[in-house]
Order: C-alpha cells, then structure tokens, then sequence
C-alpha cells in the first residue's frame, strides 16, 4: 500500500524557487495544451499526441508526464459527467505535477536536513537540490517494516507530496467484528452502539452556507475532511479483525424516487467515498480486514424479528411494525450492516438481540 505525506519547501533559496515555479509553469501550460487535444479530437496516449506539443521548454520525459497527467484528467472529467448526467466543460489544470522517478529522486540527507529531494529542471541535465525535513508523518510510515519511499513527487510551489510504500501485512486473525452504518446527521455509529462525528450535519450546513470557489468555502471543506479523519480514528481499530460498511456507490446520483435537486443539494457536503477511502486506509494500516455489503434494507430490517418494512423507519427512530421493538435508526443500519458482514465471512456467529421479555 501506498501513503502519501507532505512535505515543505520553505527551506529552498529564492533561486531555486524561481526555477520550481518556471517548471511548474511550462508544466501546467503543457497539460493544459493536451488537454484540449484529448477533448477535442479524442486522441490517444502515443507519440503522435505527444509531438502535438510545439516550442515547449519541458524534456521530452515531461512531456510524457504531462500527456499522462492530462489523459487522466479527461477520463476523470467524462467519467464524471456521465455519473451524474450532466454535461461539462473542457478541464482547466491548476494543480500538482505528478512526477516519477525519471524526475525526482529522494534521498536521506544530514543534520538538520535530513531529507533531499534532487528535481529535474529545464535545463537539461540539470537536477536542482531541494532540502526539507522529515515530518511526523513520513517517521511514521518509514518505521514499518520494510517501507521505503517510492521515488516521484506531487510537486506545487510551496510543498513536494511524496508516497512511502508499505508492504501489505495479512489480516489479523484475532479481534472483533464491526459494523458500521453511515448517515448524514451522525457520520457513522457501529453496531456496539457507539456515535462517532456527532456534529457532520453543521459541518455540512457550514459548507452549503459558502459562496462557491470562495476561501471561505475551502476552509470549510478543509474542516470537514479534518473532522472525517478524527472521527474515523475513534473507531477501535486496535480491538478489531474485520469491520463492515455499507457499498454505498451512486448514492448521490440515479432517478430513484426522492432524489431529486432537494436530495441532492442536503447531499453534497457529505462525501461517502472519502469517508470509506478513509476506513480503508486505517484499515490496511491496522491489517483489518474491510468489508463492503449491499446497503438494500439495512436501515429497515428489524434485528430482533427480522421484518423488513419502509414504514419502520421515520426519521432516526426505528420501531419495527411486525414486533414494536424500537431503537436508533443508525444502530439498527450498524446491527444489519454487521450481520451481512458475517454473511461474507462464513462465520455461525449472528448478531441478531434477543428481544427481552
């Protein structure tokens, strides 16, 4: 598995930023060019399209990176597009240089710098020292066994992102099993009953509040990806040896009944893929194995007489109709969510209550 750490570069001279930022403008410029070309003309990822780059500074292995860079962003775009059934503008790029190791090298450095990254410039042959310092992060993953960095970069003007590779560990064996329903107002609850990320609807309320593209706007997203990753950490990731969630793929999009612009404007703060890539990630890194189960049900299935009624949910309150037993709405998605989990693992063990007399 691969984790991707920032790191700073206020440590480089005023000379060394100017050539970072010449780079990054014929790099941009580049991807923008290709860009166009790929919209437009459909084209593929050859050494025809490449030579469609005229008078450019880059190397030819930039522009190769650039082409990639583009080619990815175009099917991103469409693919999209497609998802939600709205059509879209040529893509503009702004962003990082994605870079491998034809561009980049990273290296241990000394004393005070202990890391030193050696970049490509656009002058030929000529690579340009960069020195920064480890962050907690990259001593973190760097203690794994057998971890090492992948040598390329996400390189902006003020930071370089590099990726440590980790080699992947078998699933514990030893442990609990969870399940874990997601939701709007409280971003997940387990099937212990326990409540993580309490206040995600403000934070989602906060979000659509913001004018868009505006700063004030991506500090809030910021927040939110923030208060995902706390609130994902809280779960007992040491305790388990396999957790369950819901595959919720396409939520946000389809022309089921009671999507409409309502849904999915109350919806769009509330990013489900970002939320489970995060489950993931702890999970790899705590060798707990991650299951995803069909969502069909789960939040109207009673656990204790196993009824299945849309009318024994209303709001977050569950009261089964067939046999009145009442509880949380979220616990109740978390308690099916767990029971499918066993499903998948083969395990006799259920975790249906017994309803008390």
């Amino acid at each position: 598995m691969k984790r991707a750490c920032k790191v700073s570069l206020r440590f480089v001279t005023a000379s060394k930023q100017r050539q970072i930022s010449a780079l990054l403008q014929s790099y941009r410029s580049a991807v923008n060019h290709y860009i166009k070309i790929l919209w437009k003309f459909n084209r593929k990822r050859n050494a025809g399209t490449l030579a469609l780059l005229k008078g450019s500074r880059l190397s030819e292995r930039y522009k190769q990176a650039a082409l990639k860079q583009a080619l990815d962003m175009v099917i991103a775009t469409k693919k999209s597009a497609k998802a939600i059934g709205k059509p879209c503008s040529v893509p503009v790029f702004k962003g990082k240089a994605v870079l491998d190791s034809r561009h980049v090298v990273v290296e241990d450095g000394e004393h005070a710098f202990d890391l030193i990254v050696k970049l490509s410039t656009l002058k030929s042959g000529n690579r340009t020292i960069i020195p920064t310092k480890h962050t907690t992060m990259t001593r973190k993953w760097l203690t794994k066994p057998n971890a090492k960095f992948i040598q390329g970069c996400a390189l902006s003007e003020s930071s370089l992102t590099l990726w440590v590779e980790i080699p992947v560990q078998s699933d514990k064996q030893d442990g609990r099993v969870v399940g874990v329903d997601m939701g709007v107002n409280n971003l997940m609850a387990d099937s212990d009953g326990n409540f993580y990320g309490k206040d995600f609807k403000s934070i989602s309320n906060k979000i659509r509040r913001k004018k868009p593209k505006s700063k004030a706007k991506q500090g809030a997203i910021k927040e939110r990806d923030n208060f995902i990753g706390r609130a994902v950490n809280q779960l007992p990731w040491s305790k388990l040896k396999a957790i369950g969630v819901e595959d919720l793929t396409g939520i946000k999009t389809g022309k089921k009944k009671g999507r409409g612009r309502q849904f999915r404007k109350a919806m769009a703060p509330w990013i489900v893929r970002q939320v489970v890539n995060r489950i993931s990630n702890k999970a790899s890194e705590n060798r707990v194995r991650l299951i995803k189960v069909d969502p069909v049900n789960t939040s109207r299935t009673c656990p204790i007489c196993g009824g299945v009624s849309k009318e024994n949910r209303k709001g977050e309150l569950f009261q089964c109709i067939a046999c009145g037993y009442k509880g949380d709405a979220d616990h109740i998605g978390a308690l099916n969510v767990l029971a499918k989990t066993f499903v998948t693992l083969g395990s006799l063990q259920s975790p249906r209550q017994r309803k008390v007399a």
